[in-house]
């Protein structure tokens, strides 16, 4: 297969999105066997995280991109955002392990000009990653031709393009404080279990994890609408989920940069 085959690009998108699944299984793996640990946490915690973040953000744009015409699926605009996609998931699911590996951290570590220069590059790289998202959801919203019902065809554009607008709000503050707490934690710190936000301070993670995956939940109440509802009750519905999800995670970014720990 070469990607320069008209659709190509959908076919790759499935295939990176299995691959850094099989990552996260061997990392998985690793981490029972290292008990090292970086900032109270296993140093295979962020990675691990990063890489079924990546999994699902993936499969989410290659099944959404199979689901268009044909003409904007085989077009050169959407193999263009695809592989730009998979290819800033690859550099930052990339760094983030390496760094892991080295029990050094990724996110916010200007301490030498290399690091630094590998944190911008990041930053850029999850603009990609995310806009790429948004620009696929505009996609949805113009094709006539799309194989979705009108739920569903609502609530992926409302969903794609509203995660990313959050995403890349919340993102940016991050960014510009350096850090995702607003507030000292403690020592010990006390930590919400998988997810490792902060139970002391606010936490600048949750409303962002709330805004990548606005991106997967709202097409998925789409769908459930436009199978128990009327057309016009499912585009309306559709709208509604996205406005309250949309409100949800403003909130807790409020909370958050207030210094409100996540509720709980």
């Amino acid at each position: 297969m070469s990607w320069r085959e008209p659709g190509a690009a959908v076919t790759l998108c499935w295939l990176a999105a299995g691959g850094f699944l099989v990552i996260f299984a061997l990392t998985a793996g690793i981490e029972r066997l290292d008990a090292r640990q970086l900032g109270g946490v296993s140093v295979w915690a962020k990675p691990l995280k990063f890489q079924i973040a990546t999994v699902v953000h993936l499969a989410t744009m290659a099944w959404v991109a199979s689901r268009l015409g044909q003409d904007w699926r085989e077009g050169w605009l959407l193999q263009l955002v695809l592989l730009l996609a998979i290819a800033s998931a690859a550099f930052e699911v990339g760094y983030i392990t390496l760094q892991g590996a080295l029990q050094q951290p990724s996110h916010f570590n200007v301490s030498t000009p290399f690091h630094a220069t590998m944190y911008s590059l990041m930053a850029f790289g999850a603009v990609v990653l995310t806009v790429s998202a948004g620009a696929l959801g505009v996609m949805v919203a113009l094709d006539a031709h799309v194989r979705m019902g009108p739920g569903l065809r609502s609530a992926v554009a409302l969903g794609l393009v509203g995660g990313t607008v959050l995403t890349l709000i919340i993102a940016l503050e991050m960014g510009g404080r350096m850090t995702h707490h607003v507030g000292i934690p403690p020592q010990p710190a006390s930590r919400w279990p998988i997810f490792g936000w902060s139970r002391d301070v606010g936490d600048l993670r949750p409303p962002h994890f709330f805004a990548t995956h606005m991106m997967q939940a709202v097409p998925a109440l789409g769908w459930l609408a436009d199978r128990t509802l009327p057309s016009f009750a499912a585009v309306t519905g559709a709208w509604i989920a996205a406005a309250l999800w949309a409100a949800l995670t403003w909130w807790l970014f409020r909370e958050a940069m207030a210094g409100r720990p996540f509720p709980g």
